[in-house]
C-alpha cells in the first residue's frame, strides 16, 4: 500500500478479555419455576453447577440465587444440560419475538456481569431438539434484548443479566432435549482509530488502485488452519472443524455459535490454507483476520493492523491482515471471518470501513473507537 499522509496516531489502551471462553465457570441454584413458583422445586439437571442458595431475590438482581435459577458468578461459563429434564414452564413467549411458540420447558440462567462489556451466549443442540436462547434484563419475558436459535448478544453493563434456554414448539411437538450453553463477555479495547491513508494496488485492477481507507461490502469468509492445528490438516470442508471452533473461542474469548467451513481448496493441498504455511498464523490472529484482492507489491507483512469499522458508530475490530489474499470480486473490498461479523452485528456483505491502522502496537478484536 502506498501512503501519502498519516492522521493523528492514535493513544494505546489495552484490551482486557477475560479468562478464555471454553472453561466452566461457578454456579448456584436448582431447576424448577420462577422464584415466586413451586419453592418444593428439586429435579436439578446436569452439571447445573449446585443447589439453591435460599429463597432467592425474586428476580430483581440481589445477591441471593433465586430459587429455580442456575446463578452464574464467573465467566466465561459452560454447562451441558436437557430442558426436557425441567419442570419450568413458566415463560411461553418473549417480547423479542412475541409470535414464536416458546411453551416447552425451560432453564433459566442468572449471570453476574463484573463489567461492562460484549456479552454473548451460545447453545448447541441434537437432532430433533430445539433449544433457542432469550436474553432478558430481568425476569420478565417482555424485557428481551436479544433472542436467537443459536446465539444472543449485546452490549451491557455491569450487574445482572438472564439467559433463558427454552424448547421451541411447533405443531404441538415440544422440541425439547440436552443442549450445551457458553456464557461469556468480552470488553473491547478503546481509544483512536486512526486510519493510514494511500492507496491499494489489487489485482487485475487495470491500474486503477484502490483509494484507501475504503468503504464497501465486506465478504464473511471461511477459517483457516492455524499454527495451533497440527497435522494431518483438513481433507475436507469440515474435517477437524469443530476442534478449530473450540480453539477460537478459547483463544479469543469470543462466544458464539460458529458455522463456517474452512476455506476451499483453491489451488492449495489441503482446506483451510492461507498465504504459506499455517504455522505463521496465530490463533488470536485467524479469529480476527482480514484480506483483500492485494497484490504481492502491496500485500501487508503478516500480523499488520487494520481496522474493520461499522460507518457512522465507535464500533469496530482491529484484524490482522496479511494472511490470505481474496475475495477476487473487486466490487467487494475486502474479507474478514464470521467472527469480526457477529461482533459488529454485520452480515455477508455488509458495507464496513478498512483501512491500515496507524498505531500498530493496537490489541487485535472489538475496539470502540473515541476518534478520529
Amino acid at each position: 500500500m502506498t501512503i501519502s499522509t498519516h492522521l493523528a496516531a492514535p493513544a494505546l489502551l489495552v484490551a482486557l478479555f477475560l479468562a478464555p471462553a471454553c472453561g466452566a465457570g461457578t454456579a448456584s441454584g436448582q431447576d424448577g419455576g420462577l422464584p415466586d413458583g413451586d419453592a418444593g422445586a428439586s429435579d436439578a439437571g446436569p452439571d447445573d453447577g449446585g443447589t439453591d442458595s435460599g429463597p432467592g431475590d425474586g428476580g430483581d438482581g440481589g445477591s441471593d440465587c433465586p430459587l429455580g435459577v442456575i446463578c452464574v458468578d464467573t465467566l466465561p461459563f459452560h454447562d451441558e444440560n436437557d430442558t426436557g429434564l425441567s419442570t419450568a414452564r413458566d415463560l411461553d413467549g418473549y417480547g423479542c419475538a412475541p409470535g414464536t411458540d416458546e411453551s416447552g420447558p425451560e432453564r433459566i440462567y442468572r449471570v453476574r456481569l463484573p463489567t461492562a462489556g460484549f456479552f454473548s451466549a451460545a447453545v448447541h443442540d441434537g437432532a430433533g431438539v430445539d433449544v433457542d436462547l432469550h436474553l432478558l434484563a430481568s425476569l420478565d419475558a417482555a424485557d428481551c434484548l436479544d433472542r436467537g436459535d443459536l446465539s444472543v448478544a449485546a452490549d451491557l453493563e455491569a450487574g445482572f443479566v438472564y439467559v433463558v434456554a427454552d424448547t421451541y414448539v411447533s405443531g404441538g411437538v415440544e422440541h425439547a432435549g440436552p443442549y450445551g450453553l457458553d456464557l461469556g463477555l468480552l470488553v473491547p479495547s478503546e481509544g483512536d482509530c486512526g486510519l493510514e491513508v494511500g492507496t491499494m494496488a489489487r489485482v487485475n485492477d487495470g491500474g486503477n488502485t484502490l483509494a484507501m481507507p475504503a468503504t464497501g461490502p465486506i465478504v464473511r469468509e471461511a477459517h483457516l488452519v492455524t499454527a495451533e492445528e497440527p497435522e494431518p490438516y483438513p481433507s475436507a470442508a469440515r474435517e477437524f472443524i469443530e476442534r478449530h471452533y473450540a480453539l477460537s473461542q478459547e483463544t479469543t474469548g469470543l462466544v458464539m455459535h460458529r458455522l463456517e467451513s474452512w476455506a476451499p481448496l483453491e489451488g492449495g493441498s489441503f482446506y483451510g490454507a492461507g498465504i504459506g504455511s499455517p504455522t505463521l498464523l496465530p490463533v488470536l490472529e485467524e479469529g480476527w483476520y482480514v484480506n483483500m484482492y492485494w497484490q504481492v507489491s502491496d500485500r501487508p507483512a503478516r500480523g499488520t493492523r487494520m481496522i474493520l469499522r461499522l460507518p457512522g458508530t465507535d464500533r469496530a475490530v482491529v484484524v490482522a491482515a496479511g494472511h490470505e489474499t481474496g475475495p477476487g470480486n473487486l466490487a467487494h473490498i475486502g474479507g474478514t471471518p464470521e467472527e469480526t461479523h457477529f461482533y459488529l452485528g454485520t452480515s455477508h456483505l455488509d458495507v464496513l470501513t478498512l483501512g491500515i491502522a496507524v498505531d500498530q502496537s493496537l490489541p487485535f478484536g472489538p475496539r470502540r473507537c473515541t476518534g478520529p
